[in-house]
């Protein structure tokens, strides 16, 4: 019963990080690099205290953490290059 609690929610979160990564492409939404940055750390997070109790849901929830995390800072870097573009 605790592991498919455990793949339910695996389950809503990855459908929560495919909508912010699908909302975020379309333009719906203008998240700035910290936000992107604070919400995989909170993933990351959410999977350590997961990991307690379910190993292999909470490694996957931490992995997912830090791939958003990561894309937050490289959309940063994207970004100061297109203004560096402009100015020139």
């Amino acid at each position: 019963m605790l592991e498919l609690i455990g793949i339910f929610s695996f389950t809503i979160i990855l459908l929560i990080v495919i909508g912010f990564i699908f909302f975020n492409v379309a333009g719906f939404i203008k998240p700035t690099t910290v936000q992107i940055q604070l919400f995989g750390i909170h993933l990351t997070i959410f999977g350590g205290f997961i990991i307690n109790d379910m190993l292999v849901i909470g490694f996957l929830i931490m992995l997912l953490g830090l791939a958003i995390g990561l894309y937050g800072s490289f959309k940063d870097s994207d970004s100061f290059n297109q203004t560096e573009e402009n100015k020139n």
